[in-house]
C-alpha cells in the first residue's frame, strides 16, 4: 500500500552524514543506563567488582525478571551511579579491550514461540521489542493484533538504514523468519518504507507487507504508520523493532553469535566531517569528537534534534538510537532579535526572508527564542500535525488537565511524544508539548497497572 504524510515540516540542518563509516577502537569504559527504556524500575543483578563476559545480565525488570538487560563486553563492573532517591543512572563497565565483542553460544533452535521468545528473554535482546500504545518495552505474554518494522527515518539528519544495514542483509533475512515464528501467522508483519530510498532488498523479502509512505517529517514516525495501516484503540498492541535489531536476532540465530556491535552517524552542525562509525553498544564514543567539533561549546544529543536526548557525561548513544546530533549551545541575545531581516535564521511564520530561498541549510543552535507563556489558539499546530482524527491543542489540554477520560476519547492511544515535537517547534507558546504528552502516556499506563 501506499500512503501520502501532506502535513508536516522539513527542517534543512548542516551537518548530514557522508556514507562513510570509520571503526571506533574499543573505550576503556562502557556506559549502560537503564534510564535508556522508558519507565523501567530496575533490580540490579551485579555489584561493583564483578566480572562479566558478553550477555551476562546487569540487571532486569523489577516487574518482570524475565526480562534481562546484559553487558555488551567483557569486562569488570567499576561503578553503579545512583542519582535522587537511589535511582540507578548508570552502570559502568571497565571494558578488557584485549577480548572480542562477540560471543559464541550453543542452544537447540527454538521451535516454537515460547522457546524462542525464552532464548530472546535470556540472551538480553528482549528489551529490543516495544510496544505501542506508551513505547514500553513489550510484555512477553502478550498477543499483538500487528508487528512493525520501521525501514526509514525522515528526522532532521535521519541517517540511513542502508548504511546502518549494508552489511547484515542475510542476518535480517534469518531475523524476519524467527519473528513469523514468534508472532504466529496471523500477525501481519509490516515493513514500513519511503518511495525515495532504494527498497530493492526489502521489496525482495517474503511473509511480510510492505507500506511506503511519503510527504514531509512525521512521515518516517511510527505513530503516523499505525494510525494508517493498523489504528489503535484502548486494548488494542502492536509491537514494533529497528531493523538493526532484528539483524541482532538472525545473527544469534543462524550463527550463533552473540553481538552488540552496531553502526551510528554522528551529525550536526557542530561537526566538521559528519560520518558513520561502528562500535559496540554503550562504548564511550567521545573519541569520535576528536579535532572535528566546528565550535568550542556544544550539546551531545542522542537521537535527532526534535525528539533526542541530550547525553550529559556518559557520550554513547542511547539504546534505541542510531544518531548522535552535536548543536551549538545557544542562549546569547541579539541585536534587534526579530526585527532583523536575516536571511540564515529559519522561521515557520516566514518572520524572516531566509525562506525565500528553497532547499536553505540552516545551522541550528539550542537556543529557544523566547520565553514559556500561556495556550495561543492560532490553530498552527493542525499544519504540521500528521494524525487525520485527532485534534493535537486539545489533547495537550487534556493531559495538562490530567484528564484521562477526555485524553483517551481524543486518541492519546495513537500517539506518542516524538509525533509532537514538530508543535513544540512551531509553538508560539513554547509549551513542552512532548513532555506533556509522555506524563498523560505514563498517567494512563499507571492507571491500568
Amino acid at each position: 500500500m501506499e500512503y501520502r504524510i501532506r502535513k508536516g515540516l522539513d527542517l534543512h540542518l548542516a551537518g548530514a552524514p557522508l556514507p562513510m563509516v570509520d571503526a571506533l577502537p574499543p573505550s576503556e569504559c562502557c556506559y549502560i543506563r537503564p534510564t535508556d527504556y522508558r519507565w523501567l524500575t530496575p533490580k540490579m543483578l551485579v555489584q561493583p567488582g564483578d566480572s562479566v563476559q558478553v550477555g551476562t545480565p546487569l540487571f532486569a525488570d523489577k516487574f518482570d525478571e524475565r526480562i534481562v538487560f546484559v553487558s555488551p563486553v567483557e569486562g569488570t563492573v567499576c561503578e553503579i551511579v545512583r542519582g535522587e532517591k537511589r535511582v540507578v543512572e548508570c552502570i559502568i563497565l571497565s571494558v578488557d579491550r584485549n577480548q572480542p565483542t562477540i560471543r559464541k553460544v550453543d542452544f537447540n533452535p527454538p521451535t516454537t514461540p515460547e522457546t524462542l521468545r525464552n532464548l530472546l528473554l535470556q540472551y538480553g535482546l528482549w528489551p529490543s521489542m516495544r510496544q505501542r500504545p506508551f513505547s514500553i518495552i513489550a510484555r512477553p505474554d502478550d498477543h499483538p493484533k500487528a508487528l512493525f518494522i520501521p525501514c526509514f527515518d525522515s528526522a532532521p539528519l535521519a541517517p540511513s538504514y542502508k548504511m546502518l544495514l549494508n552489511e547484515h542483509r542475510d542476518n535480517l533475512l534469518a531475523g524476519l523468519r524467527a519473528l513469523r515464528l514468534l508472532v504466529g501467522d496471523k500477525v501481519p508483519i509490516h515493513l514500513c518504507m519511503s518511495h525515495k530510498e532504494d527498497n530493492l532488498f526489502l521489496e525482495s523479502l517474503h511473509d511480510v507487507q510492505l507500506q511506503y509512505f511519503t510527504g514531509p517529517h512525521p512521515a518516517g514516525n511510527l505513530g503516523p504508520q499505525i494510525h494508517r495501516i493498523s489504528p489503535l484503540d484502548k486494548g488494542d498492541i502492536v509491537w514494533y523493532i529497528q531493523p538493526w535489531n532484528v539483524a541482532q536476532i538472525g545473527r544469534l540465530l543462524s550463527k550463533g553469535e552473540l553481538t552488540f556491535n552496531r553502526i551510528f552517524a554522528l551529525t550536526g552542525p557542530a561537526i566538521r566531517h559528519p560520518h558513520y562509525y561502528s562500535t559496540t553498544l554503550g562504548m564511550d564514543v567521545s573519541r569520535s569528537f576528536d579535532h572535528n567539533l566546528s565550535e568550542e561549546h556544544v550539546r551531545i544529543i542522542s537521537g535527532n534534534v526534535l525528539s533526542g536526548t541530550a547525553v550529559g557525561d556518559y557520550v554513547t548513544p542511547r539504546f534505541y538510537d542510531a544518531q548522535l546530533t552535536l548543536l551549538p549551545e545557544g542562549g546569547e541575545r541579539e541585536v534587534l532579535g526579530w526585527l532583523r531581516p536575516n536571511l540564515h535564521k529559519w522561521s515557520f511564520s516566514h518572520t524572516f526572508l531566509a525562506w525565500l530561498v528553497k532547499h536553505h541549510i540552516f545551522n541550528f543552535n539550542t537556543s529557544q527564542h523566547g520565553d514559556q507563556r500561556n495556550f495561543v489558539m492560532t490553530g498552527v499546530y493542525d499544519k504540521v500535525f500528521p494524525y487525520q482524527s485527532i485534534l493535537p491543542l486539545e489533547l495537550l489540554k487534556a493531559c495538562k488537565t490530567h484528564n484521562i477520560e477526555l485524553m483517551e476519547d481524543l486518541g492519546i492511544y495513537e500517539v506518542d511524544d516524538e509525533d509532537f515535537a514538530l508543535c513544540e517547534v512551531v509553538c508560539p507558546s513554547k509549551m513542552p508539548c512532548q513532555e506533556m504528552i509522555r506524563e498523560g502516556l505514563r498517567e494512563i499506563l499507571n492507571e491500568n497497572r
